[in-house]
C-alpha cells in the first residue's frame, strides 16, 4: 500500500546549480556532489574549513576553538584551531582575545559571507522552497512532511530526500493534476539539492484501515512539517497502529 511516485535522479553539481557557481571557478568541487545536510559547506569544500565556517555562520556569538569543535563533531580540537587561525589570516573569520582564550566569529562584512551563510542554512532554504511549492498546489494534501535521515539530522551527501504526502479522503477519482503535482515536487527537490528525491504517497482512507506502516510512524515521530497540522499525522499514525 502507499505509492512511491518514483525517483528523479540528477547527475551534476547539485546545489551549485542553485548558487550559479561554475565548476571552472571552483577547482576543488567534485562533479556530481549532492547536499550533505549535516555538513552543508562540504558541498564546496570537503575539508574542516567547511565545518568551522558552518558553525560560525550559525552562531550568534563568538566561539572558542573548543566550542567550535564540540559543535562540529568532526576532526580534532587542534585541527579546528589551526583552521580557524588560517581563516583569520584570510580575513573571513575574526578573532577576539578574552584573557588567554581566543574567540572566533564569522566576518559578516566579508564579500564571501552571504554565500557562506546561504550554504550553512541550506536545509532552512530547502524547507522554505518545499513549503512554498506545496502551498501553491491546486489540490492541497491533508499532510506533507519531510522524513527519514534529513529530518533526523543524519543525512549525508549520498542520502535520499524522503517526502511523505497524504491525500485527503480516498483519492478517488484518479486525478492527473494530483499526479502532476507530486512529480513536479519530486523533480524540483532533486534539482534544488542534487539528492535523489522520493515522494511516498498515501490516501487518508487507506491509512485509517491499514496495518502499521513504518514510514508513517517515523514521519509522525521525527518528520518536519511542510503542510497541514502535525496532529492529523499523529492521529493517522495512532489509528494505523491501534
Amino acid at each position: 500500500m502507499g505509492t512511491v511516485v518514483g525517483w528523479w535522479h540528477c547527475e551534476g553539481p547539485g546545489i551549485l546549480n542553485m548558487l550559479g557557481i561554475s565548476l571552472e571557478s571552483w577547482g576543488r568541487i567534485r562533479y556530481g556532489d549532492d547536499v550533505d545536510f549535516v555538513h552543508p559547506l562540504s558541498t564546496v569544500t570537503p575539508t574542516l574549513d567547511a565545518d568551522v565556517l558552518a558553525v560560525l555562520a550559525r552562531a550568534d556569538q563568538a566561539l572558542t576553538g573548543r566550542e567550535i569543535y564540540k559543535i562540529a563533531s568532526r576532526g580534532s580540537e587542534s585541527g579546528i584551531r589551526r583552521v580557524a587561525e588560517r581563516l583569520v589570516g584570510e580575513g573571513v573569520v575574526l578573532r577576539e582575545s578574552v584573557g588567554r582564550a581566543h574567540h572566533y566569529r564569522l566576518n559578516r562584512e566579508h564579500l564571501a559571507a552571504p554565500w557562506i551563510e546561504g550554504l550553512a542554512f541550506l536545509l532552512d532554504e530547502l524547507l522554505h522552497r518545499l513549503r512554498s511549492a506545496v502551498e501553491r498546489w491546486d489540490e492541497p494534501p491533508l499532510v506533507a512532511v519531510v522524513f527519514g535521515s534529513v529530518a533526523r539530522g543524519e543525512a549525508t551527501a549520498s542520502s535520499d530526500l524522503d517526502i511523505l504526502v497524504i491525500r485527503r479522503g480516498g483519492g478517488e477519482p484518479e486525478s492527473a493534476g494530483w499526479e502532476d503535482q507530486l512529480f513536479a515536487l519530486q523533480k524540483q527537490a532533486t534539482l534544488w539539492t542534487g539528492n535523489d528525491t522520493r515522494v511516498l504517497e498515501f490516501t487518508e482512507d487507506e491509512l485509517r484501515s491499514a496495518p502499521p506502516e513504518p514510514a508513517l510512524k517515523e514521519a509522525a515521530g521525527s518528520g518536519i512539517e511542510l503542510y497541514g497540522p502535525p496532529a492529523a499525522l499523529r492521529r493517522l499514525a495512532l489509528g494505523a497502529t491501534g
